[in-house]
């Protein structure tokens, strides 16, 4: 059992690289991996943007936690701590594209908007504010 364990951790450490090597990849070059949805569906410049932005934040978030699983396996998270992760990929891989492009102005709200909502989960999931709204008695 502890080979096939081994086995699974090691396909698990590759996927996650893998994913990281799409994002890199696909941010950082005229080569994009693994397009989704294909470029004939989407004609609409701003629309396949957002959808790869949509793509590689989901494949950064596998990597996170597929790296977080192979080092610290005993770790676990709350639901709080996953969607602060969805909306931080989310911030990053849409900062990046946006700063990599000129067209600054037009989506920099909604990368706000995940951002400051990142901040209030995170402000609002520390053990201290959640002390204070438990029922006492």
């Amino acid at each position: 059992m502890p080979l096939l364990k081994s086995l699974y951790l090691f396909i698990v450490f590759i996927a996650a690289l893998w994913s990281l090597v799409v994002v890199g990849t696909s941010l950082f070059s005229e080569e994009k991996l693994l397009f989704i949805p294909l470029p004939q569906v989407t004609d609409v410049e701003f629309a396949s943007d957002r959808s790869e932005v949509l793509r590689l934040s989901g494949f950064l978030v596998f990597a996170y936690f597929g790296l977080f699983h192979v080092i610290a396996d005993s770790v676990r998270f709350s639901s709080g701590h996953v969607l602060v992760s969805i909306l931080t990929s989310l911030t990053l891989v849409g900062t990046t594209k946006l700063l990599l492009s000129d067209r600054f102005p037009n989506d920099a709200f909604y990368l706000f908007v995940f951002a400051l909502s990142g901040i209030v989960i995170i402000l609002g999931s520390r053990p201290s504010v959640r002390r204070y709204f438990k029922r006492r008695g």
